[in-house]
């Protein structure tokens, strides 16, 4: 009966012991979702939407899903303190075939996220020359301008160029940036119709350089206003 005693403490030390750390994980859970930087990356096009098609047969949904995973990626691993959530993981998407509803849903997920900042990955096309990378912002979306200079210079260090300049949506209306109140910044990372443009933008060495400097231009803005 004793050692039957004994047995039984131990069992309650152990299950003591289980709670106490499951219940330091909840707390620290339910802290980080509380005070974590809410980043919203969103893979343009996607599903019935193929985006520019390359002439060698390219999608631009394809790209764009790519990238934004990667700069996720950097940016959880760079700073625990930033959490970011996409509207879309795959070429699966969870809104209708229509591009209003479309664009709805991403501005409605971001929202619901209760994201802090919202940035969309794109890719230009235009005739064969063009080449180079733009963003697109509100007018008065002091955040998204101060990131997007970082973000040009992290490029232009990397050897990524050019710097096509930074657009405000008075002169070029953008549903998903314009209707969300937070910084919110639509990047056309590069030319999908430029033959030479498009085979560095699919070589995964240019990706991660690009991502990277990204992903750091807003590390770098986070931890600036956090310091202030």
């Amino acid at each position: 009966m004793q050692y039957m005693n004994k047995q039984i403490k131990k069992i309650l030390i152990v299950l003591l012991c289980l709670v106490w750390v499951i219940g330091i994980g909840v707390i620290r859970y339910i802290h980080y979702q509380n005070s974590a930087i809410v980043i919203c990356i969103d893979a343009g096009h996607g599903g019935y939407d193929t985006g520019a098609i390359a002439a060698d047969g390219t999608y631009e949904k394809s790209l764009t899903l790519a990238y934004a995973k990667q700069i996720g990626t950097y940016l959880e691993a760079s700073d625990e303190n930033i959490r970011v959530v996409y509207t879309r993981t795959s070429d699966t998407v969870s809104w209708p075939s229509n591009v209003s509803k479309d664009l709805k849903a991403r501005v409605q997920y971001t929202k619901d996220e209760e994201a802090d900042y919202y940035l969309s990955i794109h890719f230009n096309s235009a005739d064969a020359s063009a080449y180079g990378y733009t963003a697109y912002v509100k007018c008065d979306d002091k955040a998204s301008k101060a990131i997007y200079k970082t973000m040009a210079q992290n490029l232009s260090k990397s050897g990524w160029e050019y710097d096509r300049g930074i657009e405000t949506t008075t002169n070029y209306p953008l549903y998903v940036v314009d209707n969300l109140s937070i910084p919110s910044m639509l990047v056309e990372v590069g030319f999908i119709t430029n033959k030479n443009e498009l085979q560095d933008l699919e070589q995964s060495t240019y990706r991660k350089t690009i991502c990277k400097a990204i992903a750091n231009a807003y590390i770098s803005y986070i931890q600036k206003q956090s310091d202030d």
